[in-house]
Order: C-alpha cells, then sequence, then structure tokens
C-alpha cells in the first residue's frame, strides 16, 4: 500500500512542480530619464516580508499525528526511512515513464519530485478495510518560492495535459487529469481527479488537493470510498484540518 499510495501523495506533489508560469519578462527599453533634480526624494520603507517558520521534519510529522481521517482515527505517521524509501521509488518510476503528449513529460519528469531535496516533509495515512477508502496526507516545508509559485500556478498546467498516455515497462495507460471543486475551505486550495485506464480494462482514480500555507506545501490524496463525492470530502477534510495546526 505504501508503495502504491504513498508515490501518488508524492506524485501530487512533482505534478504541482511541472511548468508553472514563466519569469515575466524583462521591460522593453526606454529613452533615459531626465537627470534627477536637485532636491531629494524620501526613500519609501520597504515593507517586510513574513519569514516562514522553519518546520523541522519531527515537527511536521507531529502536526500530521494530530489529524484524523473521515472516521475520526489518527492518521498513521510514516516513519521517516519510509518516506524515504518511497520518494527514492518514485523518483525511480517516474524516470522510467513515458509521456505523450511530449509535452507533457514534465508531469512524470524525474526532475519533479527530486525538487523537494533539501526539505523537510512528513506523511500520513489511514485505510478503511470495509470501504475500500484510502486517504494520504503530506506535508513538505523548505521549498523555494520558485518551487511555492509553481504549485499555485498548477490549474492552468493541468489544463494543458489534461489527457495523456503513459507507458511504462511496456504498459500502456490512459491517464486523465479533471479539476473538481469544493475541495475543503482554505483559499488557493487547488483540486482534481486523476482517473488511470489500464489495458486489462480496470480503472483507478484519486482525488488530491494541495494548498500553500505559511511556506508549507500541504497534499492530500484520497481514493476508494463511496464516490467521488466522497473522495472530495474526505482529501478537502484533511487539508483543512492540518491547515489549522500550521501557524
Amino acid at each position: 500500500m505504501l508503495g502504491t499510495f504513498g508515490a501518488c501523495a508524492l506524485l501530487a506533489v512533482g505534478v504541482s512542480a511541472c511548468g508553472g508560469t514563466s519569469a515575466p519578462q524583462a521591460a522593453e527599453s526606454t529613452p533615459a530619464a531626465p537627470a534627477a533634480s536637485t532636491q531629494s526624494t524620501p526613500t519609501p520603507t520597504a515593507t517586510p516580508t513574513p519569514t516562514a517558520k522553519a518546520y523541522t521534519s519531527e515537527e511536521l510529522a507531529a502536526i500530521v499525528g494530530q489529524v484524523r481521517d473521515a472516521a475520526d482515527r489518527r492518521l498513521s505517521v510514516l516513519p521517516s526511512a519510509d518516506i524515504k524509501t518511497t520518494l527514492e521509488q518514485t523518483k525511480a518510476m517516474i524516470a522510467s515513464i513515458d509521456v505523450k503528449p511530449a509535452e507533457c513529460k514534465e508531469l512524470a519528469a524525474a526532475s519533479a519530485v527530486p525538487s523537494v531535496d533539501g526539505a523537510t516533509m512528513a506523511m500520513g495515512m489511514s485505510t478503511d478495510a470495509g470501504t475500500g477508502a484510502a486517504t494520504a496526507l503530506s506535508l513538505i516545508a523548505g521549498l523555494d518560492q520558485s518551487f511555492l509559485a509553481k504549485v499555485k500556478d498548477q490549474p492552468d498546467q493541468l489544463a494543458k495535459c489534461s489527457s495523456m498516455t503513459m507507458t511504462a515497462s511496456g504498459m500502456e495507460i490512459a491517464v486523465t487529469v479533471t479539476p473538481v471543486q469544493g475541495a475543503g475551505s482554505l483559499p488557493g486550495t487547488v483540486a482534481y481527479r486523476t482517473d488511470s485506464a489500464l489495458p486489462d480494462g480496470r480503472k483507478q482514480s484519486t482525488v488530491t488537493a494541495q494548498v500553500v500555507k505559511q511556506g508549507v506545501v500541504l497534499t492530500s490524496v484520497a481514493s476508494g470510498g463511496e464516490s467521488e463525492a466522497d473522495a472530495v470530502r474526505r482529501a478537502g477534510a484533511l487539508l483543512d484540518s492540518a491547515a489549522a495546526l500550521v501557524r
């Protein structure tokens, strides 16, 4: 379960790292300004930018451990060694995937997940054997501002690659990405459903919700359960619960 679902939570972070808004173009050259007058102009005082708290992995794990799933059970916090193993497996998996159309390769490129190298992170999971519902939550802190900006800009990028074909180990998988609404209550939350059609006719669907708060990237992934609406509700609830603890 960890190898598959944990990778999904990490892949969600990788997806958000793709594309993003390009850097603003340099302003066009303008005629030289006239010489400054002899009158002095007061220098405006810059408003300091609040510094996000530098969370350790242990502090993030403590937050994850306080979050409860839809059945009011605390999430099982994954040991850091398991997260590291899953991350390495995910990197290898992404590197081996061929994506069409080619411009969407960055959604699964090996350069996406490694962008979290050097950051601190924690992950928790919950499964319900009775309903088949599964949820995962990951918190990542210490990412640079360019990465955080791409997380916020990802809706445009997901729209460009809403339909893809991924080939891994000779298996071709059709993947569609569809935005969904109603995942939690936090401003700036991005949520989408990923549907994968396997060659043998099986279909897999997950709902991912993601938001940035105080410099921390919060990602929740939900699958199974009663319906898509149920998965959206569970993913949003995890995100809201975790965000309330990030200060």
